[in-house]
């Protein structure tokens, strides 16, 4: 490895982690879990017609997105005025390849198993094979599609086999933008950056005038997404902003810019006002001062922020498992009772933690790390033979 690209790699190694980010992941991502688990409450107690809150939860996703765009931007230096070089962007692409796809292949395969243990249960000699493939949600190009991580760069109208994964397609279209940013200079950069932020304008410009929600049109996820992403890279280029902000004035940006967004999702305000304060959230936490950044690194969100990824990798299979099994075995409906929805929800969310805990020990960090070392010993052998 040359002398510049090991520098590259050790800077990246010793970046110092943004814990309080992490700690919003993890409420995102318990945010999100809420938001599909709320369809087991009884309609006596439906959160909806209460607060806009949870059916606004769409937007965490989005949360996620400039989330990942500052972080991004932070551990790959997007200020760094050189264009990056190829082996430096390869060593990239395959930690990100690492860091969604891997989770990605195995819940995937665990929906498919699922289908296909429920058709080969309920076989009816007198019909066709049924229940693995659906035209509406699991078709087999939608499969296809998935495998490539493909499936929410427009060419289906909805979510897919595991629905959750959307959002992967989405980031792996973002990480693409983000790679070729590093591919050029500075000063083509910063050009670049202005020109997608023109269309992100446009984008949520046209959202407001139509009074559309984000997530109206799945065909425009990748654009929703990317749109996010560079609000956050936007975001991180403008850090500096706050650094000469005391910690209590700091403090109370971050009270107030709180307050406003669970407001703003309360009535149902226009996603892009929502979106905005969620961009300042991620910007007035990144330097890990002021009082929400001390509730953010407490060690309950904090460790949710480290399981994440697999809190929302498996979160939704668990649900259609349970919701099935439970009405096929007991034949009583999961909304019978108000006490007993809420009952079931809290079992539900009990249950993902040690799902997520173990799959985040047992197969996404040491699926992560071994494609890490096994790729990149290989890059680093190509690169070592081209160059003897």
């Amino acid at each position: 490895m040359s002398l510049e690209r090991s520098s590259f790699m050790i800077q990246m190694l010793n970046m110092k982690e943004i814990r309080s980010h992490t700690g919003l992941r993890g409420w995102a991502a318990i945010i999100v879990v809420l938001v599909h688990f709320r369809s087991f409450i009884h309609p006596s107690i439906d959160p909806d017609e209460m607060t806009s809150f949870l059916s606004k939860g769409y937007l965490w996703v989005d949360f996620f997105f400039i989330l990942s765009g500052f972080v991004m931007s932070y551990i790959y230096r997007i200020e760094h005025p050189k264009p990056r070089a190829f082996c430096e962007i390869t060593h990239y692409l395959i930690a990100r390849f690492a860091r969604i796809y891997p989770l990605h292949l195995i819940s995937l395969v665990a929906v498919f198993l699922f289908f296909f243990l429920a058709a080969l249960i309920n076989w009816d000699w007198e019909s066709k094979f049924c229940c693995v493939f659906d035209d509406s949600l699991r078709s087999a190009e939608a499969l296809i599609a998935n495998l490539f991580l493909v499936h929410a760069w427009g060419m289906f109208d909805w979510v897919t086999w595991n629905l959750p994964s959307w959002s992967l397609s989405a980031e792996l279209f973002c990480y693409l933008i983000f790679a070729a940013l590093l591919a050029i200079d500075g000063k083509d950069r910063k050009l670049v950056l202005v020109v997608l932020s023109f269309v992100v304008l446009f984008y949520y410009s046209f959202s407001m005038a139509t009074n559309s929600d984000v997530d109206e049109n799945f065909r425009l996820s990748a654009v929703r997404a990317a749109s996010a992403f560079l609000i956050g890279i936007v975001l991180f280029l403008m850090r500096r902003l706050i650094s000469s902000i005391p910690d209590h004035y700091l403090t109370y940006i971050q009270i107030e810019a709180s307050i406003t967004l669970l407001l703003a999702l309360h009535f149902g305000i226009t996603d892009v006002i929502s979106i905005g304060l969620m961009a300042l959230i991620v910007l007035v936490t990144w330097e890990d001062r002021g009082a929400l950044c001390k509730l953010l690194t407490t060690r309950p969100l904090y460790t949710a922020g480290l399981f994440s990824f697999s809190i929302y990798m498996w979160h939704y299979l668990i649900k259609f498992i349970a919701q099935n099994d439970w009405e096929y075995y007991t034949g009583l409906s999961l909304q019978s009772s108000a006490m007993g929805s809420m009952l079931f929800v809290a079992c539900l969310l009990v249950l993902v933690i040690p799902i997520s805990v173990w799959s985040y020990r047992f197969l996404e960090m040491p699926a992560r790390k071994w494609i890490i070392v096994r790729f990149n010993s290989l890059i680093e052998v190509k690169y070592a033979t081209k160059h003897a």
